[in-house]
């Protein structure tokens, strides 16, 4: 079974990121909540975090503003529960804006949700390029969502989207897929939004343009991927099925150490493969030609094609 050669297609080098991932505590995730007004410094958000030695989750980077809002049916509270859930999913919250006003409605209700359920400190930082960090303990949290709110607004944000938040029980799936297919993963985040589940999504959420500039082969991005999969609920992995041998042995090695992790480590999360066609990928749909040549098509899905090249 493939399960049983994963191990063996790791590098020495994987092996070794793997082992020191599993000795070391995990990883701390941080929540950057920010006004969408700030998004052309969604980078520099996640390049400060990194400089903290944790994890950024970045809401944009994570959902995708147009398709979580288009496959969510244009509704605010639909979108915002994902983001709800994001907040609950990471072990900090760092607020991009000032303390001495309201911020954007979006941050405030995540900063209510993290004072409520998580009764942890929050980190304000309110010029994202500057280096300074306004840390406020749970105590002076609640007094500053207080103070920067009325009556009015508290019993909007609670009524539209809080209380029905804490009645439901949210869950995380992780997108597994290879390297190679980072531009079909906004299908897979579809069809999670379609099925109610909050995408997690390592090659969305962790900007390898930062990460490699670590230099140090990938260890950190490695043990960052490792990190979300372990506070994921559950785990896709998206991927063309009508090949699925050749697939899974092209996989790289991030994706591999995964599914090594699953069936040694994670063996309680619930697994699924997702086959790319049905998830209407045009690539990968039986019914359509994507594929400009003949030579492109056997590429994509051998000789055993179902229709004519463009005959």
């Amino acid at each position: 079974m493939f399960k049983d050669k994963i191990y063996g297609m790791l590098t020495p080098e994987t092996k070794r990121i793997i082992q020191e991932f599993r000795e070391e505590p995990l990883r701390k995730v941080v929540y950057t909540s920010f006004d969408g007004d700030d998004m052309h410094h969604m980078l520099a958000i996640c390049d400060q975090v990194l400089k903290h030695d944790m994890i950024a989750l970045n809401p944009e980077m994570a959902l995708g503003y147009y398709i979580s809002t288009e496959t969510l049916g244009g509704k605010k509270i639909n979108v915002m529960t994902d983001c709800l859930t994001l907040t609950i999913f990471s072990d900090r919250l760092w607020v991009y804006g000032k303390t001495d006003t309201l911020l954007s409605e979006g941050i405030m209700a995540e900063s209510f949700l993290w004072s409520q359920i998580k009764n942890k400190k929050v980190t304000f930082i309110p010029n994202i390029y500057g280096q300074k960090l306004i840390e406020m303990n749970y105590l002076e949290v609640k007094e500053w969502l207080n103070k920067m709110t009325d009556e009015k607004f508290r019993n909007d944000i609670f009524n539209s989207l809080l209380t029905p938040y804490k009645m439901k029980t949210h869950q995380t799936v992780y997108i597994g897929a290879n390297f190679v297919n980072y531009k079909h993963i906004d299908w897979a985040r579809v069809q999670a939004y379609e099925e109610r589940l909050c995408p997690i999504s390592p090659q969305n959420i962790l900007s390898y343009f930062l990460y490699h500039s670590f230099e140090d082969n990938g260890a950190r991005y490695l043990k960052d991927r490792l990190t979300l999969l372990a506070k994921s609920d559950m785990y896709w992995l998206c991927i063309d099925s009508t090949n699925l041998e050749a697939e899974l042995n092209r996989l790289d090695q991030n994706t591999l150490a995964e599914l090594y992790m699953l069936n040694t480590v994670y063996t309680d999360k619930a697994v699924r493969i997702v086959d790319w066609g049905d998830i209407k990928v045009p690539k990968y749909d039986k019914t359509k030609m994507w594929a400009l040549t003949s030579k492109e098509q056997e590429e994509i899905l051998g000789s055993n094609w179902p229709i004519e090249f463009r005959k």
